[in-house]
């Protein structure tokens, strides 16, 4: 056992003295924070262009209404340095002749980059007796962008049914009064305070609704990706510099597997451990300590723990059977995907919790981590039987995969020449 953690050790400080490690460390809420910030520069800066666009209204009444939302929009929008967003930028034209052929000169315009695009407008559209109205067509070379379609969808269909409650006789003001839009305010539940009394519903915080529980898994995720692949690269460098030979004179293959594994779960621990500190010193400066939950913290460290030392084994495993880098990026691909799984599901599992592909995914061993520990931190948080389970079910897979890597890597870390195959590392397995 002592020398499994001198292995441990050794393992742990090889990785943390690294410059890399401190950069990383520190760099990645930087780069995070960055990432959500450029994306919001992004949204209000990137487009400030001009799009013309050529109107070709049948009704004969929607164009200047059009035409007065869209000078509101552009200065709303702002001009020169200050401005902010993209300007619209109509054209009226009259009906022709021959619509295909106008049509296809517009197009030719729009492929020379003169017009942005071009709308039809039906004549039937304003009529309120028709039961279906007619669409507006909306023709561009750039269907991706939706900025346009969207405000032109907007602005006609307001300025159409005010014209069609004016053909038919009714109030605007009227219309627009009963029309009023009560908004839905999301509550939590009524409590009872200890003497007795009602205590009154708070309105539901997005912050722990939604942000506190991806921050959980993102923490839970980042930790993993941040250390167990790089048992992978560890134990190939030491193949190939004859390395794993000495160790393997001085401790038995299980020792140094189970140091290795220990010393990259330190290493995942202590990452998370500084996240959370920093991420609760946020919590309590903004007055938000009820998202400060120390039991919620000691379920992650316990999961966290079981999910590196699971995928660390399969990067071990992989690594001792491999030779060289290039044959272990082809078997690392399916250890990627059973990583992603648990990532990917947690957009699922965020807009219902207690689904039943919440459930499978909190059960299935390889993503049970992550999940399970998504809705630990969402509200209403699962019964205590279902993290228990799900950590049961966790810990015998990590005690599975830590002995079946410890038969390969037993034989694999001493192979030289070419890689095995997922198959004769099923044999090693097998073997007595």
């Amino acid at each position: 056992m002592n020398r499994i953690f001198i292995v441990a050790q050794s393992e742990f400080l090889t990785l943390v003295k690294t410059k890399a490690f401190i950069i990383g460390l520190l760099l990645m809420p930087v780069i995070t924070a960055g990432a959500i910030g450029f994306q919001i520069y992004a949204q209000k800066h990137s487009d400030r262009d001009d799009h013309k666009f050529v109107v070709i209204d049948h009704t004969g009444v929607l164009f200047t209404p059009l035409q007065t939302a869209a000078n509101a929009f552009n200065a709303k929008n702002g001009e020169g340095a200050t401005r902010t967003g993209p300007h619209f930028v109509p054209e009226a034209a009259a009906a022709p002749a021959d619509a295909d052929a106008y049509r296809l000169a517009l197009s030719e315009q729009v492929k020379q980059k003169q017009l942005f695009g071009f709308v039809e407008i039906p004549a039937g559209v304003v009529d309120p007796n028709v039961e279906k109205a007619p669409s507006i067509q909306y023709y561009t070379e750039t269907p991706s962008y939706d900025r346009l379609p969207d405000w032109l969808q907007q602005t006609l269909n307001e300025e159409i049914t005010r014209r069609r409650f004016d053909t038919a006789g009714v109030d605007q003001a009227l219309v627009k009064k009963l029309s009023a839009r009560a908004d839905v305010q999301t509550m939590g539940l009524v409590g009872k305070k200890a003497d007795g009394s009602v205590e009154k519903a708070k309105e539901v915080d997005p912050i722990a609704t939604f942000v506190a529980p991806f921050a959980v898994l993102f923490i839970m995720f980042l930790s993993v990706m941040s250390s167990a692949p790089q048992l992978l690269n560890a134990v190939i460098e030491e193949k190939m510099s004859r390395i794993s030979e000495v160790l393997v004179a001085s401790v038995s293959p299980f020792e140094l597997l189970l140091g290795k594994l220990f010393g990259v779960t330190a290493v995942a621990v202590l990452l998370a451990l500084v996240y959370f500190l920093g991420a609760g010193y946020y919590m309590i400066y903004s007055g938000r300590t009820e998202l400060v939950q120390p039991a919620l913290m000691a379920w992650f460290v316990i999961f966290l723990i079981c999910c590196v030392l699971m995928f660390g084994s399969m990067f071990l495993a992989i690594g001792s059977a491999c030779s060289d880098l290039k044959d272990a990026q082809s078997m690392m691909q399916p250890v990627m995907m059973l990583l992603m799984v648990g990532y990917i599901g947690s957009f699922a599992v965020l807009r219902a919790p207690e689904s039943p592909v919440a459930l499978t995914l909190s059960f299935f061993p390889t993503s049970a981590p992550f999940i399970m520990m998504l809705r630990m931190a969402m509200q209403p948080t699962p019964p205590l039987w279902q993290p228990a389970l799900s950590l049961a079910l966790t810990l015998v897979t990590t005690v599975g995969f830590v002995w079946a890597a410890s038969r390969i890597f037993r034989v694999g870390v001493l192979m030289q020449g070419k890689g095995a195959t997922f198959r004769e590392m099923l044999k090693w397995i097998r073997q007595a």
